[in-house]
């Protein structure tokens, strides 16, 4: 017999027992592209038949362990369909084609490739959280277990290779933000992007005869049709490298919105900077977290802008953000399974610890608290899958702060909901930036400091703050809100202003000091602690909490919307919902003069209002309460059940009131929180 022929390009190579020799790139939710992909260009440049696996794993739409959503939510799921799709056809016509698997595990997928041929090699992108890190691990397990090539892996999703960081700086860390920002920008240098393999040279390649269809629609996937696209979007997203090629295009040479407008996710007030104008934001980062586009090819094109066209103080802020996106990821690395568990990487605690109610949550999720910036945010978030990462603050710190629930809640409802999902971009910026406000702060950020209990009175001042900067005008507020579309600009932001109620003085917390003078503006971090300890409880400065409390359908506008009220005369007072205080009908007119006509605010009171309760002693303090102020003292404490039982059986009359000391409320103890989030593992 002859030698045997040398391995030519169209030729199927076939391993000694008849099953053909295969390298493998396993593509990722984080690496869908053919552009500057490292172990795509390395398997095509090993000269064998190229295999394209996509494994569309069941553990990406279970639901998450403690507020039961779906991991990966209708959008993204959409946007993830859509990404494949693109990534299929780009690679069949080169040649090629993308093998899918539905409904296994990677490993359990692996088993099968390598029963069906003899895989030399399998070449992926690096993970970084935990449980992305199991599954390659177990794919790893398997593939030495069969007799196969190694599982080689590449770093695509970020800007800089791990490998060319510092020893010191793999292996530790570096101080914040700041300390990683100087290492990147003073110790490391940006590889220059990859181009394209020459599919031509290894067509045809590899098919599989188990590869199944794309799923048509994410109902195939079991889950809820994903809303239409929003009008009021500025981008509407469709996942894919070809249409992310074509915004890159678009926001830099087309328009120069890269260098004009472009404001960037900045925390910090400069005159002109709002991140819900539009153009301020590239809207790059759903292709960014896909994969669709590639960190390394983004920069080299904004080098190039900015040698042909401008440079700018923006297109400097983009780089920045780039160096912010490795930083999260180099530090998930490091921190490992800390950012799931509930005491965070700090390992700290709030002083009441965290609240799980469904009931205070379900406000937060749909929009509905009743201060216009968060629900804005949320409710954009709610209908295109994303919002600016000014919004995503102000709304988890309100809810660690201000709600005082779970943070790992808040963090299960982005997963589930974000188009540009990346466990370790949503679950690190909770444990690092969100949980220290409420459990206060860190080595960096000592100001982040609770001072006073959640649902008492705004401790998120940005919730006002950054509304004015980043939406002078209202127009964010009217576009998602629109029930606030008529209120003036001043009102529309902070519509508790229209209201006549006095501000209450806000009690003073004895950490400050007692001649305390407001820092100068420009001293922001500083202006804010002061702001957080001096700020009104209540009154027409922030007179809208009822709406966190009860809802927006308890508020007098739901009532005002029937027509056709009676005239309500004489004395009787009835309790108002929206803050449980007792009104005669005159006064109610009185509160709501200039919110509603004399005829809306009547009829409010005679089918909303109620008749005033009773009070009773509550023998835990000795202070009359009645029913409906019991259970905003206990609520988050216990169930309404315990506090109404609590409320007919303990409580006393006021001529029954006990002497001496109170006695010790008889209350059931508070459910056990659950346990950690994810079983402490990372996302899809």
């Amino acid at each position: 017999a002859g030698a045997p022929l040398p391995y030519r390009p169209g030729l199927r190579a076939m391993a000694p027992g008849g099953r053909q020799s295969v390298v493998v790139v396993w593509f990722k939710t984080t690496d869908l592209r053919t552009h500057d992909h490292e172990p795509l260009t390395a398997a095509h440049a090993t000269g064998k038949p190229v295999l394209h696996l996509f494994v569309q794993d069941p553990r990406w739409l279970r639901a998450t362990p403690l507020g039961g959503f779906p991991r990966t939510g209708p959008l993204r799921a959409r946007f993830q369909l859509e990404a494949l799709g693109d990534l299929a056809e780009r690679l069949r016509s080169e040649g090629h084609a993308l093998s899918v698997r539905r409904g296994l595990g990677a490993a359990q997928v692996f088993e099968e490739l390598c029963e069906d041929f003899d895989v030399a090699g399998v070449y992926a992108s690096s993970e970084v959280c935990s449980e992305e890190l199991r599954v390659e691990e177990s794919v790893r397990q398997v593939l030495h277990k069969r007799g196969a090539g190694p599982l080689n892996l590449f770093w695509t999703y970020e800007l800089h290779h791990h490998a060319d960081l510092p020893e010191d700086v793999r292996r530790k860390g570096a101080s914040g933000f700041s300390g990683w920002r100087r290492c990147f920008a003073d110790r490391c240098r940006v590889r220059p992007p990859l181009p394209r393999p020459d599919f031509a040279k290894s067509a045809p390649g590899a098919r599989w005869a188990r590869s199944e269809q794309l799923p048509e629609d994410v109902a195939e996937l079991g889950l809820p049709p994903a809303p239409p696209l929003d009008g009021r979007a500025e981008v509407a997203w469709q996942g894919g490298e070809t249409a992310a090629l074509r915004r890159v295009q678009e926001y830099f040479f087309a328009s120069d919105a890269i260098a004009v407008d472009f404001a960037g996710a900045t925390n910090f007030p400069h005159d002109g900077h709002s991140s819900t104008k539009e153009g301020s934001l590239t809207k790059l980062s759903p292709w960014l977290s896909h994969g669709c586009l590639s960190a390394r090819w983004l920069f080299a094109e904004l080098k190039r802008y900015e040698k042909e066209r401008h440079k700018t103080d923006s297109t400097s802020r983009l780089v920045h953000e780039l160096y912010f996106r490795d930083f999260v990821r180099f530090s998930s690395l490091l921190k490992g399974s800390k950012i799931f568990k509930l005491d965070g990487i700090y390992g700290r605690h709030p002083p009441g610890g965290w609240l799980q109610d469904t009931e205070i949550l379900e406000p937060w999720r749909k929009g509905e608290t009743g201060y216009p910036f968060v629900d804005a945010a949320m409710r954009e978030l709610g209908a295109t899958g994303h919002c600016s990462h000014a919004g995503r603050e102000v709304v988890a710190w309100f809810l660690v702060c201000d709600l005082g629930l779970d943070w790992r809640l808040g963090a299960e409802w982005f997963e589930s909901m974000l188009i540009d999902y990346e466990p370790a971009s949503n679950w690190f910026n909770w444990a690092f930036t969100i949980v220290p406000r409420a459990t206060g702060g860190n080595s960096i950020q000592e100001e982040a400091s609770p001072y006073q209990p959640p649902r008492t009175r705004l401790q998120t001042l940005e919730v006002v703050y950054w509304a004015a900067q980043h939406d002078p005008d209202g127009e964010y507020i009217r576009r998602w809100v629109p029930e606030l579309r008529s209120l003036p600009t001043p009102h529309v932001r902070e519509p508790w202003r229209a209201t006549t109620v006095a501000p209450a003085v806000a009690v003073r917390d004895r950490r400050a000091p007692a001649e305390e003078r407001p820092p100068p503006v420009a001293k922001e971090r500083e202006r804010i602690g002061w702001a957080r300890r001096t700020f009104s409880p209540g009154g027409n400065d922030i007179e809208v909490w009822w709406f966190s409390r009860f809802g927006a359908s308890s508020a007098p506008a739901a009532a005002a919307v029937a027509a056709g009220a009676a005239v309500v005369s004489g004395a009787e007072r009835k309790v108002d919902p929206a803050d449980g205080k007792a009104y005669s009908a005159s006064e109610l007119r009185e509160k709501y003069r200039g919110q509603y006509t004399a005829k809306e605010i009547d009829k409010y009171f005679q089918s909303q209002c109620s008749a005033v309760e009773k009070a009773r002693v509550d023998p835990e303090d000795g202070q009359e309460y009645t029913l409906t102020e019991l259970r905003a003292k206990y609520r988050g404490k216990y169930k309404q059940r315990e506090v109404d039982e609590y409320f007919g059986s303990t409580c006393t009359t006021p001529k029954e009131r006990p002497r001496g000391t109170a006695a010790t409320a008889a209350l059931a103890p508070a459910p056990s929180l659950a346990p950690d989030s994810r079983g402490g593992s990372g996302g899809d």
